[in-house]
């Protein structure tokens, strides 16, 4: 991959989000700078982004900044969010990669230089710190938090498949080469930026994990809870076309079953009612398919409207017999075996329209930076 070197010559940028961290920002600086200048590194500097905290958290980091000109502070008013103050740091770094950390001491800054030195050494584009990897912990976890915290990584391996690329998709303690972290195609939803680069980014980067153990928090509260967890399943949904290409489906069903019953309805028999509602879903589907799941922008929609009939081919004759079959050998509903049908078809259907039809645009599989 290209490397862009800093034209300040900074081999490393620091970006610390912060909110309520008063008590520990000291401390994490303190023990960062000792870390990075205990591994050799001097040529590096730290942005501290507040959101103006009612702590005064930004007025202490600022105060620190007066001793250590390599500190920076950024007091963002009017705006929060972990994942907006981290792309706000990006914009601001001069160095060519940006570290990303936490700034309760959850996040060891002694393993700063352990990461750095390992992007240098394999020439790797993002460097994760890793909860689940050989060597790698969590200290003071309940079997509550570790199971919800496991169960999210697992979501994010089955539908975001470029997540794969680290053992811990879900870590806020990443290195990443300055471009992927300044993209404008990153648009992170809640505080998980790593798996939005990841996903953003697609498989061609080269990501390697460093074991790490994830500490208790030095002071204050933890920020996790419910309006967090539902941030994550809605960012996870934005970024899987798998998911995206399911809700497109289910909607896809209502139009089917919708318009073969109102057909039945007015008495058109059931034939022909059954292939009007999958012509009609198929319609419906392809369009949110090419303005959501896939995001394409104008460019031979006919021809791919023309294509995705053909590439549905297999999930139309799969819902048909399987309504037909049902109906005449077994005695189930219409409607029913439709509904059924329409479910096996699903996976067939994703297979063949995401790698034929937008899978020429090199989006079926992946999105690039």
């Amino acid at each position: 991959m290209k490397r862009e070197d800093s034209s300040d010559g900074l081999i490393l940028s620091v970006v610390i989000p912060t909110y309520n961290e008063a008590d520990n920002i000291r401390v994490v600086l303190d023990k960062l700078i000792e870390s990075l200048e205990g591994g050799g590194f001097r040529d590096f500097e730290v942005i501290v982004v507040d959101d103006d905290s009612p702590d005064g958290t930004w007025r202490v980091a600022l105060e620190y900044s007066k001793s250590d000109p390599r500190i920076k502070v950024i007091r963002r008013v009017g705006e929060r969010g972990l994942a907006s103050a981290v792309l706000r740091g990006a914009r601001e770094a001069r160095g060519r990669y940006i570290l990303v950390m936490d700034a309760d001491m959850q996040h060891p800054p002694e393993i700063a230089p352990t990461l750095l030195r390992k992007a240098l050494e394999t020439d790797a584009d993002v460097v994760v710190a890793s909860r689940y990897t050989k060597g790698g912990g969590v200290e003071g976890w309940s079997r509550l938090r570790l199971l919800i915290s496991r169960g999210a990584t697992l979501l994010a391996h089955l539908l975001v498949k470029e997540s794969r690329l680290t053992s811990d998709p879900m870590s806020g303690f990443f290195l990443a080469r300055a471009d992927l972290l300044r993209s404008s195609e990153l648009k992170p939803r809640g505080y998980k930026v790593l798996l939005e680069l990841l996903g953003r980014s697609g498989s061609r980067i080269r990501v390697v994990d460093v074991p790490y153990v994830f500490k208790r928090r030095l002071s204050g509260e933890s920020k996790l809870g419910l309006g967090t967890i539902t941030d994550y399943v809605l960012h996870l949904i934005r970024l899987s076309k798998l998911a995206k290409f399911a809700l497109v489906g289910a909607s896809g069903m209502g139009v089917n079953l919708g318009v073969m019953a109102l057909l039945m309805g007015l008495g058109v028999i059931y034939d022909a009612a059954s292939l009007a509602g999958i012509e009609a879903s198929i319609l419906s589907n392809f369009l949110l398919n090419e303005y959501w799941t896939f995001e394409v922008r104008g460019g031979r929609r006919l021809e791919r409207l023309m294509g995705y009939h053909v590439s549905s081919t297999g999930s139309i004759i799969v819902t048909y017999s399987t309504m037909k079959l049902l109906y005449i050998f077994v005695g189930v509903h219409p409607l029913i075996g439709q509904a059924i049908g329409i479910v096996l078809g699903f996976v067939l259907n994703y297979l063949a329209s995401s790698r034929i039809i937008w899978g020429r645009l090199g989006l079926g599989g992946e999105r690039r930076v």
